[in-house]
């Protein structure tokens, strides 16, 4: 099944400031999240019927991933990037471009060193090249702690509060599907995130995200199945904090 695309002016893209000193580069994900809640907010469009849209053309869209694109927590695949145009037009009730959805001013970062002028991405997007591409070097990141030490200092929080045998592979799983009930929860309870992570791949298998999501499917209401699942993962983790406390 196709959507119907109505007509709509040439999309708005910010020309650039001259003088002004150039902003810092910023992700490709950051701009699509702007932009997507910008125009979604503009039409007074609700998560939902956009998602509505996506299921017209079998595109198994959730309020919860398109809630994390607007946040910028998420990263769409090159065919969900290419989709999002078509939907939201249809959705909208006018025509949106991946133009529209790339627009700004700040340069996007392409890799960890390069960055790309933002009327150069606008030429890229819209097959008109008017600008020689030229690559500008990224500011030089402050030191921070390499991804074997930031695994390492979670392994020790997690042993730390027992629950050092949990499956690696339900933990990888949990830690891949978290979004941010498992940063409201630990702040709640006061535990770094990792924890919750854990307690609940102890538990389920996967994240306090995915189970929440499996759960509102089978019906329910939110309100009960976040209170039974903060009940759940509090009680896992006092229990593993005892059981490690008994054994030494």
């Amino acid at each position: 099944m196709s959507l119907e695309l109505p007509d709509a002016p040439a999309p708005f893209v910010p020309a650039p400031r001259t003088g002004s000193p150039l902003p810092s580069p910023v992700p490709l994900r950051s701009v699509l999240a702007g932009n997507l809640r910008r125009l979604r907010e503009e039409a007074g469009t609700p998560v939902e019927e956009i998602v509505k849209a996506a299921g017209v053309i079998g595109l198994e869209w959730t309020p919860v991933w398109l809630t994390a694109l607007e946040k910028g927590t998420k990263s769409p695949t090159a065919e969900q990037l290419l989709a999002l145009p078509v939907v939201l037009t249809a959705s909208l009730g006018h025509r949106i471009t991946l133009a529209d959805l790339l627009a700004g001013e700040a340069p996007v970062l392409l890799g960890p060193e390069t960055a790309v002028r933002a009327r150069h991405l606008h030429d890229l997007v819209t097959g008109e090249p008017t600008h020689p591409l030229i690559s500008l070097p990224v500011p030089e990141p402050a030191p921070e702690v390499g991804a074997a030490a930031r695994a390492a200092e979670k392994m020790r929080e997690i042993r730390h509060a027992g629950l050092g045998n949990i499956d690696m592979r339900a933990l990888s799983r949990a830690e891949a599907g978290a979004g941010d009930a498992e940063t409201k929860l630990a702040r709640k309870l006061g535990v770094p995130p990792i924890l919750v992570i854990a307690a609940a791949a102890s538990l389920w298998g996967r994240s306090l995200t995915e189970e929440r999501d499996a759960r509102l499917a089978e019906g329910g209401t939110p309100t009960a199945i976040n209170r039974k699942l903060t009940t759940d993962l509090t009680v896992r983790l006092e229990e593993a904090v005892r059981a490690d406390t008994g054994q030494r």
